[in-house]
This record gives structure tokens, sequence and C-alpha cells, in this order.
């Protein structure tokens, strides 16, 4: 009877012995794959063991090549299959995305609404909803940075109109910076009269003259 006890216990043992090895393995080649990931500097990557298969995930950028990362992958031994489960983006097509969809938003607010108090700073009642949409325009997306630039018409020394105009451009910068957006995406710049778009010579050129413009900051 002993004979018979010894050799069950024993091939229990081999057993258990046995499916701890087999436990260990995923968790030894995810060890492996994501060492590899680590030495190629790829830290945006993980590596996920399911039996001998191993699944990479994570975000690349579209130039990066990833062929020599698998391939080490692939040579790890005991390593049956790498599954390829990466996001590739594009940060440049991106960039002229999101530039497009700001300038067409941009596009549809009028800037012109905006107006100052004769000789003031001080914004007119009609230019609180243009100046409402535009700070919502900034905080939809915290990457945009915008030139807020003042214009005035002719009337009076070109030194008053300089200040003026920058003072103007600040106050809509300041305007923006009360309803949440971070002071260092806006940049104020007074143009005076310099850069007019209609002729000084009527109240109604002149009224185009006085404005405020909004450039994109790449």
């Amino acid at each position: 009877m002993w004979p018979w006890l010894i050799a069950l216990i024993a091939g229990a043992s081999m057993l258990a012995f046995a499916a701890l090895s087999l436990d260990s393995i995923p968790a030894s080649l995810q060890h492996n794959a994501q060492e590899a990931i680590d030495q190629a500097n790829f830290n945006s990557l993980t590596a996920v063991a399911d039996g001998r298969d191993i699944t990479i995930s994570g975000t690349v950028l579209k130039q990066q090549s990833v062929t020599e990362l698998m391939d080490s992958i692939h040579d790890i031994q005991g390593v049956r299959l790498v599954r390829d489960e990466l996001t590739i983006t594009d940060p440049e097509a991106e960039h002229i995305q999101n530039t497009k969809h700001f300038l067409n938003a941009l596009s549809q607010i009028n800037l012109s609404s905006v107006g100052f108090q004769p000789g003031s700073s001080s914004f007119t009642s009609d230019s609180r909803r243009a100046l409402e949409q535009l700070a919502h325009l900034m905080n939809s997306d915290d990457r945009i940075r915008i030139r807020i630039e003042g214009h005035t018409d002719n009337t009076g020394p070109e030194s008053v109109n300089m200040r003026l105009s920058r003072e103007r451009a600040h106050a809509v910068v300041n305007f923006i910076v009360n309803n949440g957006v971070a002071a260092d995406r806006l940049i104020a710049q007074g143009y005076g009269s310099t850069q007019p778009i209609d002729e000084n010579l009527t109240e109604a050129g002149r009224s185009k003259n006085r404005r405020i413009e909004v450039s994109y900051v790449n």
C-alpha cells in the first residue's frame, strides 16, 4: 500500500508543480515584453500576456516605427503571437484640423459688435454677447492661443490712438481672462489708426476702422 500512496503523492506534487509553472509563463513573458518596450523608450506602450500571446497597446506617433520593437518581442522565447492594438496619432494633422475648426467657429462670432465708449476702453452694452462667445470658444480647447488686436480711426493724435487701441485690446483680454481663460494664451496688441480697413473721411468709414480683430497664434 505504501508504494502506491507514495506514487500518488508524488504524482499530485508533479501536477501541482506543472500547473504552477504554467501559471508563471504569462507573467514572465509579460515582464520580458514590457522590459523590451521600456528599453526601446516607448513609454506609452503596455504589454499584456494571455497565455503565450502578447498584446501591445498604447499610442504612438505616425512617424514612429514599431516594427523593430514588435520583432524583438516576437523573438522572446516562449512567445507565440504578438497582437498590435496600437493607436496611431498624427499631431500635425490634428493641429491643422483644430486650426480649421477654430477659425470656422471664430468666423461665426460677430466681432464687429464689440464696441467702446468714445475715447474709452469701456465696452458698449452690445459687446457682451460676442465677448462671451469668444471666451467660450477659448475654453473649448486649451491649446488655442490668440492675439487680440485693437484698431482706431485717425481722429486725434496718433499717440493717443495707439494708447487707446492697446487699452481696448487689453480690455478684451481681461474680459476673457475673467471668464476662465489663462492669460498666457492671450496677446494684446494695439495698432492705433495704422491699419484702416475703410476710409476715414466719413463716419461710416471711421466706425469700421474702430474695431477689435482676433488672429490665431500658432
